[in-house]
Order: structure tokens, then C-alpha cells, then sequence
């Protein structure tokens, strides 16, 4: 029977080859992004606005002299403002390229109820504000107050009850019939890439559409290549070996996301990613697939799709099997088919090292694999 890796097992074995893929600030590209720009340029117009006013009053005071020493000044405090607002475009950059990710992750029936609940909330407040303009003491303050309060309550019952006005379903229809024909990325998992049967998966043509590794999981790879126990870092560079041999595919798309999908275990992020990305997720793990099956991800499992290809025997059916070993229980002997799966046969404890005939008596499926029972075959 095959030996699957446990969760726990998973969360040390999970590599990537030095130089496999960048961690998240260097996946960057060298260029700075476009927010890290208009904040500088932002920065840099800030400067020279400071320097003009500065110039413009020590020019009053006569401490500066010159028809150009405003132009002058003013270009100095651009410059400056845009060299060293780096450190700053940098911090709000990333902040920024954040918040725009965010914003653009909102679904766009929500964006479209909150606006409609918002117009229609300023809309009220102009008829309210017509009727209390009469009132002592009714102020722009007071007109504020009541326009917030209404937008605010407004947006969020329209959003809550978005679902009413079948803005959801439409939408929904519409991206779904978009996406009909586009098959469904698949995250790998760290298991799937050291077990390594995903490749002879791909190569059967068993597989499409694209294949997502997550930064963190080659990461993961990273660190079991880089263990200092000898067993773990084999695993961990025979992931570094698959991933060289998947990467390889001609007919297959692969992709490295450097997207990490919040804070939590290696398998609350595999997780997050493929509900993120509408995904499925390729794992040798029963118990990830067990918590990830729960929470409505598709998950393809090596181990479930080895188990249904292999041949089945039915009671009767003779076999020509070498027992190799003594089985737990007394007189028991034990054999192997090609495939790997276990033959406990009966009565066959001492002709261990001996090829014999044995008659397929039953069967049994488990979570680990098939088990098959015989015994030797009269004759």
C-alpha cells in the first residue's frame, strides 16, 4: 500500500531551489511601479510648492535677489523633493499597490449597489435640506451630518441586499458564461510536487489548463532542500527535480504566484489561493483534501486517481505473485503487484522468497490504497 504524507509531514517537506523562483520583493520587476512614481512625482511637486513659497518671502524681505532666483529656487525644491522622497514612495507604494488589489478584488456588484444606495441617499438629503433650510439654526454642519448618516446606511443596506435586485446573479451569470470554455488553473501543492507522479499525469494528458505553484510553497521546497536531516533534504531536492521536469512541460502553462492569500498555515493559504483564483487544488494529502473538499475547493488527488487506475481482481482470479515477507498475523505471507499494491495471502508464512499461484479471495478499498486477499492455489 502507498504511504501518503501526512499533514504534518507536509508542512516540513515543502522546498524551492535557490533561484527556483524570487521571494515576493524580488519577483519584482526592476522598475519601479507606477503608484512608487505619481507618489514621487506627488512628493516632488510638494517640494517645489515649499520652495516658491519660501523663495516668494525671502524675495519680500529682500534676502534674495534676482529676476530668476524664484525659477531657480523652485526647481531646487523639485529636485529634492523627488530625491528624497524614495524611502517615503516606497513604503506608500507598496501600501498603495495594496489598497488598488484590494479595491480591485471587490466584486462589482457590491461597487454597483453601494453606488446606487449612495445617489439615492444624496438625493434625499437635497429634498430634506430643501424642507429644513426654514429651521433656526439648521446649519451646512447639520446638512453634513444628515447626508453621511444616509449614504452611510443607505450603501450598506443596498449591499446587503444586493442579491434582491439580481445585480449578483446576473453578474454571476455573465462571468460564468464568459468562463465556460477557460479550464480551471490548478494549485500544486508541496506533497503533489514531491511525490512527483503529477508529471507522468501531465504527460498522459490528464491535466489542463494552467499550473499554479505559490511562492509559499516553493519556500516551503527551500527549506527541506536546505535541512540539515539527510532523508528530508532528499525529498526536498527531488521536489527542486520535479519542478525542473514540470516547468519543462512544452504543452503545459505554468505560473509562479507571488499572491500570498493572508496569514495562517501552508494549508490555509493553498486554501485561500484556490477559492481566490476560482482554482483546484493538486495534493497528495488525504487530510487537506478532506479540509479543503469541506470549504468547496475542487481537489485533485494523485493518490484517489493512482488507486482508480489500477487493475481490478475479482474473487476467483488466479495470480502468479513472490512472497516476500511474513504478514502480521500468523501464517500470513505478503506480495506485491506492479503497481504496488499489497496481496496478504493466507498460509503462505513459510514459503517466503518462493513464486507461487495464489486464488483472489476478497478485496478492500481504504484511504491509503487497495488491499487484496488470497491464498494458495490448490495444485
Amino acid at each position: 500500500m502507498e504511504t501518503v504524507l501526512n499533514s504534518s509531514e507536509r508542512r516540513e517537506e515543502r522546498p524551492t531551489r535557490s533561484g527556483a523562483a524570487p521571494d515576493a520583493s524580488a519577483g519584482r520587476s526592476g522598475a519601479p511601479s507606477l503608484s512608487t512614481i505619481v507618489i514621487r512625482l506627488g512628493l516632488a511637486g510638494a517640494g517645489a510648492t515649499i520652495a516658491s513659497g519660501v523663495a516668494a518671502a525671502l524675495l519680500t524681505r529682500g534676502w534674495l535677489t534676482g529676476p530668476n532666483t524664484f525659477t531657480y529656487v523652485t526647481i531646487l525644491g523639485l529636485l529634492l523633493g523627488y530625491l528624497l522622497s524614495a524611502p517615503l514612495a516606497d513604503r506608500w507604494g507598496e501600501r498603495l499597490d495594496a489598497l488598488l488589489r484590494r479595491i480591485g478584488n471587490v466584486p462589482p456588484d457590491v461597487v454597483l449597489a453601494a453606488g446606487t444606495g449612495a445617489t439615492l441617499a444624496l438625493l434625499v438629503t437635497v429634498l430634506i435640506n430643501n424642507v429644513l433650510a426654514a429651521v433656526p439654526g439648521f446649519t451646512w454642519f447639520w446638512s453634513l451630518v444628515i447626508a453621511i448618516v444616509l449614504v452611510s446606511a443607505s450603501s450598506a443596506f443596498f449591499v446587503k441586499h444586493r442579491r434582491l435586485f439580481a445585480v449578483d446573479r446576473a453578474l454571476r451569470a455573465s462571468r460564468d458564461a464568459s468562463t465556460t470554455d477557460r479550464p480551471q488553473d490548478k494549485v500544486v501543492d508541496t506533497s503533489a510536487i514531491i511525490d512527483g507522479r503529477i508529471v507522468d499525469v501531465l504527460d498522459a494528458n490528464f491535466l489542463d489548463g494552467t499550473i499554479v505553484i505559490p511562492q509559499f510553497v516553493l519556500a516551503e521546497l527551500q527549506r527541506i532542500a536546505d535541512s540539515d536531516e539527510p532523508l528530508r533534504r532528499k525529498r526536498g531536492r527531488r521536489g527542486l527535480e520535479v519542478l525542473d521536469r514540470l516547468v519543462a512541460q512544452a504543452h503545459v502553462r505554468t505560473e509562479v504566484v507571488t499572491v500570498d492569500p493572508g496569514p495562517g498555515a501552508v494549508d490555509d493559504k493553498l486554501i485561500a489561493l484556490c477559492q481566490l483564483r476560482d482554482a483546484a487544488l493538486v495534493t497528495t494529502d488525504f487530510n487537506l483534501n478532506r479540509v479543503a473538499a469541506l470549504q468547496g475547493v475542487r481537489v485533485l488527488n494523485v493518490n484517489q486517481l493512482a488507486n482508480a487506475m489500477r487493475a481490478m481482481f475479482l474473487p476467483g482470479e488466479r495470480l502468479s505473485l513472490t512472497v516476500v515477507r511474513e504478514g502480521r498475523e500468523a501464517g500470513q505471507g505478503l506480495a506485491y503487484l506492479e503497481d504496488g499494491t499489497m496481496v496478504v495471502i493466507e498460509d503462505a508464512a513459510e514459503i517466503v522468497g518462493r513464486t507461487v499461484d495464489v486464488v483472489v479471495t476478497s478485496s478492500l478499498q481504504t484511504n491509503m490504497g487497495r488491499m487484496i486477499f488470497a491464498r494458495v492455489a490448490d495444485g
